[in-house]
């Protein structure tokens, strides 16, 4: 399964299972379509290594990061990571279904 592929699953999964929560799980748009649309983006706030997703729990968000089971963090993902942990919040890396639901089930 691809990222997108898992992405989508577990989204799916808690727009239908949750629909009392619909729109405290949404995509971060941080993957623009060419270098024009790139620079367009930057200039409004699209920020390099942002988390695929964010949930908005009701302990605070949590930013979710979907990976492949082999898959690694960009250097500017894991500066990311490491800028929403020392302000408190919860990054969670996603590799399968289970561990998606676990990280929004606290």
């Amino acid at each position: 399964m691809t990222e997108q592929q898992l992405q989508a699953h577990c989204f799916t999964w808690h727009w239908n299972a949750r629909p009392e929560e619909r729109g405290l799980l949404y995509m971060n748009h941080n993957n623009p379509r060419d270098a024009r649309q790139g620079a367009q983006l930057k200039v409004m706030g699209m920020i390099s290594g942002v988390a695929d997703m964010t949930y908005l729990s009701k302990n605070g968000p949590i930013f979710l990061e979907f990976k492949t089971a082999t898959g690694r963090q960009t250097d500017r993902q894991k500066w990311w990571q490491s800028q929403v942990e020392n302000a408190g919040y919860r990054y969670c890396i996603i590799r399968n279904f289970e561990e998606f639901v676990k990280s929004i089930d606290i």
